[in-house]
């Protein structure tokens, strides 16, 4: 695993599905509507959630589309997202408030996402930068409410996506696309199957699959190689667990 960590080791690294109905949810969405990233995580999973939204905002920004921040659960997600975008503007030329904007950290979500699917504007009021009014920034010219949205990505460490599921998705054409840690996503591949959720992104995994389909090699390309490892070491663990239960019994039963 330490090897994998200090050197380079290419290991093939096929795109599934999931990867690429997220991709193409954000290649093919509509360039006059808005999107929104939600971020609901904090310092103790950035391993896998900040990769996941450094990916998502960069795809937005390639395609230059209009997009928003907003977080709920931790205040430190609105912060953590914030810097990832900050640190991708200045390469794609994305001005605050003209291209982007954070719509900051919101304590209710269900009363919130309630709001927007009727009035996102009413409902938000303000920005979490400059705490002006919406309707003075260009980047939220033309949005009124939930229908005015053309892509919902939700990156997470918790069970956030059913309030998105069970009070905004059927309200909307807008895609919802779902990136969580790996512990939580077997339990989404119900709402992949239905539809509900068009595309997910499998912790760190399937951040370094949207970045094979973005055609660069960033940190979760060369992470993968030492979690591989970690996991081929696990096998072999309990292979020579395994292995030493059956020689104990065999041993026992021979005495």
């Amino acid at each position: 695993v330490i090897v994998g960590l200090l050197v380079p080791i290419p290991l093939p690294l096929a795109v599934g599905p999931d990867a690429r109905g997220f991709y193409d949810s954000i290649e093919n969405a509509d360039p006059h509507k808005i999107a929104l990233v939600s971020t609901l995580w904090s310092a103790s999973t950035q391993g896998e959630n900040r990769p996941q939204t450094l990916v998502i905002i960069e795809h937005l920004m390639r395609k230059r589309l209009r997009f928003a921040l907003i977080a709920f659960g931790d205040p430190q997600s609105t912060i953590l997202a914030q810097e990832v975008a900050e640190g991708l503007a200045k390469r794609y030329h994305y001005e605050y408030g003209k291209d982007w904007i954070n719509l900051g950290y919101r304590a209710d979500m269900a009363g919130t996402l309630k709001g927007i699917v009727t009035n996102l504007v009413g409902t938000l009021k303000s920005d979490s930068i400059q705490k002006k009014p919406l309707g003075d920034f260009p980047v939220m010219r033309g949005i009124r409410n939930i229908k005015d949205v053309n892509v919902i990505a939700e990156v997470s460490a918790s069970g956030s996506y059913t309030a998105w599921l069970g009070l905004v998705v059927g309200t909307t054409d807008a895609a919802f696309c779902y990136a969580p840690t790996s512990v939580m996503a077997p339990e989404l591949y119900t709402y992949i199957d239905s539809g509900q959720m068009k595309g997910m992104l499998f912790g760190i995994k399937g951040a370094a699959e949207y970045e094979r389909l973005l055609g660069i090699k960033g940190f979760t390309t060369r992470a993968i190689t030492p979690v591989s490892l970690s996991l081929v070491l696990l096998f072999v663990l309990i292979g020579l667990g395994n292995y030493g239960m059956y020689a104990a019994r065999k041993k026992g039963s021979s005495s």
